[in-house]
């Protein structure tokens, strides 16, 4: 079977969700179909992957122009199966050739003013990607939903089932622990957020209690855009292996969202043995083990005595409640949508 993989949004410098998310995917089919039958379709001239074909490619996933093109682009290449990790798929059916869609999360209906503070221009861009999304799960032999939050706003905005299989959260890169000596860090002496720091994300919340609360342990944040304030620390953009020994040395991950679609973070923090503080909201909720704490969106009591119970609690390894998202748990997964997808 030629089975291609649509890398376009892999950003090698970010390591974003989607970037790691489509790594595991291209892990997975090598695994199961070898490296000679995968065509990766990239944006990224410098693109390459162990052993796979990889076909250069200038159009762009979010450009209107270009996803109406994209389907005559995938036409030339002779593929049975398309598998595309985000919500800009194809504007119609190729024949012959079975189309996966990865849906993470639609943040762009749930955000206020995601786009923009520009009303006008933010709800153009929401009818735009509205359209983009909307005929690319119309368009997919499979939707597939990376927590069943993302599955129920799936159906409810789209009208359309999808099925949930998780993202694979394991790691496995050797941890360099140098970062820790590099900011006067202790091992369990702070505790971490990594990511982006636009509004949802609500990070001003916690860096207010942390300035506010010199007593705590130091929050340090990793990622582009955060700045040092006291008892806070900023990293900028780290190393995958600085970012694993950041998760296994922090006393908890705190993750206080306002919305999210999955919460990758959340299961590599306790794959790491390591405490998560995180908002209640329905992604996070879906997570069912004690070495998590959950505090009232905003609710500056409740996330206090949330660093009070990981100072106070032991770490307890939840391996039924990690199993379910073991990485062969999700190939035979996705083994079982391939299957019934040819069937």
């Amino acid at each position: 079977m030629k089975i291609g993989v649509d890398c376009r949004l892999v950003n090698k410098n970010h390591n974003t969700g989607i970037s790691r998310y489509t790594e595991f995917l291209i892990e997975y089919y090598i695994s199961q179909y070898g490296s000679e039958n995968i065509l990766l379709i990239t944006n990224d001239i410098k693109f390459a992957y162990s052993d796979c074909n990889v076909i250069f490619t200038k159009l762009k996933p979010f450009n209107l122009f270009h996803f109406f093109y994209y389907p005559n682009f995938i036409k030339n290449h002779n593929l049975e199966l398309l598998h595309i990790p985000f919500y800009s798929g194809l504007v119609y059916k190729i024949k012959n050739v079975k189309n996966i869609v990865t849906v993470h999360d639609l943040m762009f209906h749930f955000v206020d003013n995601f786009f923009g503070k520009n009303v006008i221009l933010n709800k153009m861009k929401i009818f735009y990607f509205n359209y983009i999304v909307k005929k690319s799960l119309m368009n997919a032999d499979v939707i597939v939903s990376v927590s069943e939050t993302t599955r129920k706003d799936v159906f409810n905005y789209y009208g359309y089932d999808s099925i949930h299989i998780p993202e694979d959260s394991e790691i496995v890169q050797l941890e360099d622990y140098s970062i820790l000596e590099k900011y006067n860090l202790k091992d369990k002496g702070f505790y971490f957020y990594c990511g982006n720091n636009r509004p949802h994300k609500n990070i001003n919340f916690i860096i207010d209690i942390f300035i506010n609360n010199s007593n705590l342990p130091p929050l340090v944040l990793a990622g582009k855009g955060h700045e040092n304030f006291k008892n806070v620390i900023a990293t900028g953009i780290i190393t995958d292996a600085e970012l694993s020994a950041l998760y296994k040395s922090a006393i908890a991950f705190v993750f206080p969202s306002k919305y999210e679609g999955f919460g990758l973070p959340v299961l590599e923090s306790l794959r790491s043995g390591t405490f998560v503080i995180a908002s209640k909201i329905p992604a996070f909720m879906e997570f069912k083990t004690k070495n998590i704490f959950f505090f009232e969106l905003d609710d500056e009591e409740e996330f206090l005595k949330a660093i009070k119970d990981t100072l106070s609690n032991d770490f307890i390894f939840d391996k039924p409640f990690l199993d379910y998202y073991d990485k062969e748990m999700i190939y035979e997964s996705n083994n079982t949508m391939i299957a019934n997808l040819f069937n």
